[in-house]
């Protein structure tokens, strides 16, 4: 038996670094591994602060993507979680945005190269 992947939280709240992470291990750099797992750390800390799914709701909630509104009996997240999670997201969030931008335009080069000529 083996596996493959990673079923991650955090990937809900920060998708871009997440997949950046995973190729960096993949690839071997683990420098680049350190200072992403060292840069995502106070979040993956943070969205299991409660019980799983209330604080990625909330950080959800944050990036304007979903109210936090989990069905009984969880509740929203703690006012002390809320500042935990506001914290990470300010250094992480600008981060995540710039990465996310970079693989959209990978993305769309490769698309470009990859269509038959007219």
């Amino acid at each position: 038996m083996g596996g493959e992947g990673c079923i991650s939280v955090t990937a809900n709240v920060t998708p871009a670094l997440c997949a950046a992470i995973d190729s960096a291990w993949r690839a071997g750099d683990l420098h680049r591994f350190a200072e992403l797992r060292d840069l995502l750390a106070p979040l993956h800390e943070a969205l299991f602060a409660e019980t799983n799914p209330v604080p990625v709701k909330a950080a959800l909630q944050l990036l304007s993507l979903c109210p936090a509104v989990p069905r009984l009996p969880l509740t929203k997240a703690g006012e002390a979680t809320l500042a935990r999670l506001a914290r990470a997201m300010a250094e992480i969030t600008p981060r995540e945005e710039t990465r996310a931008r970079a693989m959209a335009r990978s993305r769309e080069l490769a698309l470009h190269w990859r269509r038959p000529a007219a």
